[in-house]
């Protein structure tokens, strides 16, 4: 039996990669603000899952973003490019700001 078949006989929907990516989704953040030297950049951030929390409530101030998980993208600018949005968007599901 397949792992599409043992999935779809679990009720289970897609394929590995699928349920994957809908797991990560809500832990992929694009963080928004300054570098260490003061330019404009921005980062897809994978979210430890037990880190979330402490993320979410920490966010808005100055933060060390590898404490929190890990750096997919980045950039400088205040806008990740088309590009690197539709590669988080079909690696991880992202579709939030």
């Amino acid at each position: 039996m397949s792992f599409a078949e043992r999935e779809r006989d679990r009720g289970g929907t897609g394929t590995f990669a699928d349920r994957v990516r809908r797991e990560r989704s809500g832990n992929l953040f694009l963080v928004r603000g300054k570098d260490s030297t003061g330019r404009d950049a921005w980062y897809f951030l994978l979210v430890d899952p037990g880190k979330r929390a402490a993320f979410r409530k920490a966010s808005g101030g100055e933060l060390q973003l590898n404490a929190y998980g890990r750096i997919i993208a980045s950039g400088y600018g205040v806008s990740p490019p088309a590009a690197v949005r539709e590669r988080m968007r079909t690696e991880y599901g992202f579709t939030g700001e």
